[in-house]
């Protein structure tokens, strides 16, 4: 793992022109984002495809990079930015299509993931957040972001995101603990019909 200080040398080195210096940028990140990517859109394929297009708006746009944020918040808040408009395009062709079609489609990748990767109750909860939602949780959880880190990211303050942090997570404790209770009821159901 390279530190913060030789990421900035990095950085500016890219800035000054010499474009080689971009590749260990890439190398330090890639896994990290990739990971990011994939929890977010649910998808190996999407995520591979996601991370290429971020490193490339990151390299286009590095010269509007300033130090005053930390440059991993700043490639997070690119990624970020990125999958949500991904997922909203999907999100926004699936009604179009069932609109066009007037079919009912199968799992989102995103549906197809949380439930393979979690408890049906969790991952029925995660995938019944908004993206914006399930984004900040998977940047709290999964990637140990700071407050104001996802601050950063997500242009909010520190104690904004904490707050919504506690709601999410009251939010996914109330679903969770709700489906639990319908499996319960089901399957006290089917008992009593046998």
């Amino acid at each position: 793992m390279i530190d913060t200080g030789m990421i900035e040398q990095y950085v500016h080195q890219v800035q000054a022109g010499l474009e080689e210096a971009f590749i260990p940028i890439v190398r330090e990140y890639q896994q990290q984002l990739y990971i990011y990517c994939c929890r977010l859109l649910g998808s190996e394929q999407d995520a591979e495809d996601a991370v290429q297009e971020i490193f490339l708006k990151a390299y286009k746009s590095i010269s509007s990079y300033k130090p005053s944020v930390s440059f991993n918040a700043w490639l997070y808040k690119i990624a970020y930015h990125h999958c949500l408009n991904l997922i909203h395009r999907r999100q926004l062709y699936e009604k179009l299509g069932r609109l066009l079609k007037g079919q009912i489609f199968a799992e989102s990748a995103e549906q197809e993931f949380f439930r393979g990767t979690f408890s049906e109750p969790l991952s029925r909860a995660l995938v019944s957040l908004p993206i914006e939602e399930r984004s900040l949780l998977i940047l709290y959880v999964f990637h140990d972001k700071s407050y104001s880190e996802i601050g950063e990211i997500t242009d909010k303050s520190p104690d904004a995101i904490r707050k919504k942090l506690n709601r999410i997570k009251k939010k996914v404790k109330d679903k969770m603990s709700k489906w639990q209770g319908e499996e319960k009821w089901e399957q006290s159901l089917i008992q009593t019909k046998s």
